[in-house]
């Protein structure tokens, strides 16, 4: 049985293993649906020219395989399932883009802007269907389960990315509903996709919940560090519209933190997310200082670091595999490890 090497760059890793069965996925496609997902996925151009993807994360592929296992043959057990998971957090954010009026995506035009939105909507709609063709034919009596779950949580996604364009241009900004957003387009799917790899790989229900447990911090995390990430890092700046949550102003839950303060800054947050003008980049730099100001960037950084805690908590019950607990463990502890 060969095992997978343990290395620090897991998401790579798990992107080598997986993109030959997404590509084949893909591939079922039928044109021009097929050559609008490949440009989405990185691997051509809008010409339909061979490129190269940058900065694509496997997020969901990564949590669903070593919740399987360390194995190659755990890794292909749960390889539809995965891809599958990565198929619908893709078709998320093709529809995610048209609805935040995204331009950039990983350092080039989105979807939308090069097809139109029509078509990126019957793209995105694709994903999913293909998503659920490649579950129902998982060769596992748990196939069931992988669907409803995955309606669940994309039926979940669907609802909270409505609540999101509703939270727009407000200084009334609901702290609960924030959370609520996050919990439903990432925790819960991520929750979602540890549970897949638990269930293929027959583990008993306790090890079922644990995992579940600790991709739903797991996930809690990541969209925490998003958002820091979003505002605080220039990681992605070439590769998407800087402080673009800001622009749009957003009702994120660091933000409805900073606003239930008192005092001239938090004044003059409130001003700017009632405020319906275009900001420049400078003015964006401002109301992160404002953010910060009042707290909310601190706030940020507590929950990232309570939510990795309580996903490393929750390891040693979800992955008896040590190989593969101690990747996830890495996984979650790099998103503390950025935070200064």
């Amino acid at each position: 049985m060969q095992t997978v090497r343990t290395s620090e760059r897991i998401t790579e890793a798990v992107t080598a293993y997986l993109e030959p069965a997404l590509r084949e996925a893909t591939a079922r496609l039928s044109q021009p649906v097929r050559r609008m997902a490949e440009y989405h996925f990185g691997w051509i151009d809008a010409d339909g020219r061979p490129s190269v993807p940058v900065g694509f994360r496997r997020r969901p592929a990564l949590v669903a395989l070593l919740c399987a296992g360390s194995t190659r043959e755990a890794w292909d057990a749960v390889r539809g399932a995965a891809v599958a998971g990565t198929l619908m957090s893709a078709a998320g954010t093709v529809h995610d883009d048209i609805g935040d009026r995204e331009m950039l995506r990983k350092g080039r035009p989105t979807l939308w802007t090069v097809f139109g939105v029509p078509a990126a909507v019957q793209v995105g709609v694709a994903l999913h269907c293909l998503a659920f063709e490649l579950l129902a034919q998982e060769a596992t009596p748990a196939s069931c389960e992988l669907g409803r779950q995955a309606a669940f949580a994309i039926r979940e996604c669907c609802s909270g990315q409505i609540r999101d364009l509703d939270s727009e241009g407000s200084s009334r900004a609901d702290l609960q509903g924030a959370l609520d957003l996050l919990e439903s387009t990432i925790a819960l799917p991520t929750a979602g996709v540890a549970m897949v790899g638990a269930v293929v790989r027959g583990a008993p229900v306790a090890e079922v919940e644990a995992a579940k447990l600790f991709g739903y911090h797991a996930g809690m995390a990541m969209a925490f560090f998003d958002d820091w990430e979003g505002v605080w890092s220039d990681a992605r700046d070439q590769l998407e519209d800087p402080l673009a949550d800001l622009r749009r102003r957003k009702a994120r839950a660091f933000v409805a933190v900073a606003l239930q303060g008192e005092g001239p800054a938090r004044d003059r947050l409130a001003a700017f997310y009632d405020d319906g003008s275009d900001p420049s980049l400078a003015e964006l730099e401002q109301v992160a200082a404002l953010i910060e100001e009042c707290g909310g960037r601190a706030w940020l950084e507590d929950r990232i670091r309570e939510h990795v805690r309580l996903a490393a908590r929750a390891l040693p019950g979800a992955v008896p595999d040590p190989v593969a607990r101690a990747e996830l463990a890495a996984f979650v502890n790099m998103i503390a490890d950025e935070l200064p």
